[in-house]
């Protein structure tokens, strides 16, 4: 049998002169559960347990009868528990103590505090009236993400989370917190996750410091921490056999194949290929392209209708595009079409999930999804010998490193391209 477990107090560092208590309980390898106890007091009158009994702090004698109920509380608790075969976790212990201590609720908990996140609250709204239509949804959520993450540290840690207590324990603590923390039974975030909401966090705490509600500087040491997933791109053999298959059956299946063949032909964000009705068809020498205002950037760009978009259009739309899929279900549906496709290549996959890093092997058509078509695209234009500039002209790509990272294309054949070429050739010694 296990040990009830061991509990200790300690003052929280803050920078205020009155420290917060806080109440440690280890109950098991790696668990530890933090709560705070309510109370605050001077560090010169703490012993490191308990208040020392001075005048200067009236109700020391309550405090430390809290302190002790508290303890024997949380261990009569675990041995009730134990008996009754009730499974541990810092949410029965939190929901426990809430009810031991009559706390309220996490919204009144919240309610009550309007600094920090009352301000990341108007960030967002404002956020989501200045931001394009095209950005707003995966911003935005993004942003909401965060916010409901940090409210959630703050209530299960007890960690009190304000302008002036972000501090490099700030960033432990909710890093721990979040590698911790499951989205679904048994699968903890990943961390590139961690690191977009330790980013966001970074935008908010940028934008409140320049409108001088506090001159905390310490997020600013924060590390963004980033790795590269694994990503495909689909080879033209495998677009050919996306292409070929008979779908007339499952109608959903074949529009999401569609859209996703056109996706990789003009090589543009899913937010621009899918619903292509909102864009119009311009002819130049003979040729026709889509005139596509990108929703990201602002930017016009023309894509040219190749023949395998012409007889999309022709063959099953009555000569035009394909009508709009959601986003969720074209990713839901292209990875069953790639199954019946059989491109069905294991694919090492390698990622850090809940702190620690998770190798895996998928199957390709596993990994296929809306953005894999612009990946598709400017993969197999770049290892045709297109040169980049021409490339990012009709994607849309900004910068070389932007473009260079999305595909994916390892170092070694970006050299072996480069040195093939006749401008390298006719600038080296003849032998």
């Amino acid at each position: 049998m296990r040990t009830s477990g061991t509990v200790n107090f300690r003052l929280k560092e803050s920078t205020k002169e009155e420290k917060p208590i806080f109440l440690d309980f280890s109950y098991g390898r790696n668990k530890r559960f933090k709560y705070a106890v309510g109370y605050s007091v001077l560090p010169k009158y703490w012993t490191g347990s308990e208040i020392k009994n001075v005048v200067a702090v009236r109700n020391s004698n309550q405090i430390n009868d809290l302190l002790r109920d508290l303890k024997s509380e949380i261990l009569n608790f675990v041995s009730d528990c134990d008996a009754k075969q009730i499974v541990l976790s810092n949410d029965v212990f939190r929901a426990h103590l809430n009810k031991f201590t009559h706390k309220n609720q996490l919204e009144e908990v919240v309610e009550i505090k309007q600094n920090l996140f009352g301000y990341f609250d108007k960030y967002i709204a404002h956020k989501s009236k200045e931001l394009n239509r095209g950005d707003k949804s995966v911003t935005i959520r993004s942003y909401k993400q965060t916010f409901k993450h940090l409210r959630e540290f703050e209530f299960d840690s007890g960690y009190i989370v304000d302008f002036e207590t972000i501090d490099n324990e700030f960033y432990i603590e909710f890093v721990d917190y979040m590698n911790n923390k499951e989205y679904k039974k048994g699968v903890c975030y990943s961390g590139n996750t961690i690191g977009k909401h330790i980013k966001n966090f970074k935008t908010f705490m940028n934008s409140s410091l320049q409108e001088e509600l506090h001159s905390n500087m310490k997020f600013k040491k924060f590390k963004v921490f980033t790795e590269q997933t694994t990503a495909i791109y689909l080879t033209l053999d495998e677009q050919k056999s996306l292409l070929d298959l008979d779908l007339s059956e499952t109608p959903h299946h074949e529009l999401a194949r569609d859209v996703f063949i056109i996706g990789c032909e003009i090589g543009q964000r899913i937010s621009d290929y899918n619903d292509l009705s909102r864009h119009t068809i311009e002819r130049h020498e003979n040729e026709e392209y889509i005139k596509i205002n990108q929703q990201k950037t602002g930017n016009t760009v023309l894509c040219k209708i190749t023949p395998a978009i012409r007889f999309i259009m022709d063959k099953r739309y009555e000569g035009k595009f394909p009508p709009k899929i959601l986003e969720q279900k074209l990713n839901d549906y292209i990875k069953i079409v790639g199954k019946k496709a059989k491109i069905n290549e294991k694919v090492k996959c390698e990622m850090t999930r809940g702190g620690a890093k998770v190798q895996t092997e998928e199957f390709k058509y596993n990994l296929i999804m809306g953005h894999s078509a612009r990946r598709s695209f400017c993969t197999l234009k770049f290892k045709a010998g297109m040169p980049v500039h021409y490339i990012k002209l009709l994607s849309g790509h900004q910068t070389d490193s932007e473009f260079f990272k999305y595909i994916r294309n390892p170092k070694e054949e970006r050299i072996a391209q480069i040195t093939a070429t006749k401008e390298f050739t006719d600038s080296s010694l003849t032998i």
